[in-house]
C-alpha cells in the first residue's frame, strides 16, 4: 500500500473516533440535563402536591366550620323562640 493511502486510513480512523468520543460525551450531558430537569419536575409536582393537600384540609375544616355555624344559628333560633 502507499504512503498515502495509508495515512488516509489514519486519518479516517482518527475522524471516527474522535466523532465517537464527541457523541458519547454530547449523550453524557444530554442525560445530566434530562436527569436535573426530571428532578425539577418532580420538585415542582410535590410542592403543587402540597399545596392542594393543604387546601384540601382548609376546605375540609371550612366545610365543618359551615356546619357548626349552622348548629350555632339553629340553637340561636330555637333559644329566640324560647324552645331551648
Amino acid at each position: 500500500m502507499s504512503e498515502s493511502v495509508i495515512v488516509a486510513i489514519i486519518t479516517g480512523l482518527c475522524a471516527v473516533i474522535g466523532q465517537w468520543l464527541i457523541s458519547r460525551k454530547s449523550r453524557q450531558e444530554d442525560a445530566i440535563k434530562q436527569a436535573k430537569r426530571d428532578q425539577h419536575l418532580d420538585d415542582t409536582i410535590k410542592s403543587l402536591s402540597d399545596r392542594v393537600d393543604e387546601h384540601n384540609k382548609y376546605a375540609k375544616m371550612f366545610a365543618d366550620i359551615t356546619a357548626d355555624i349552622r348548629l350555632i344559628a339553629q340553637d340561636v333560633r330555637y333559644l329566640k323562640e324560647g324552645k331551648l
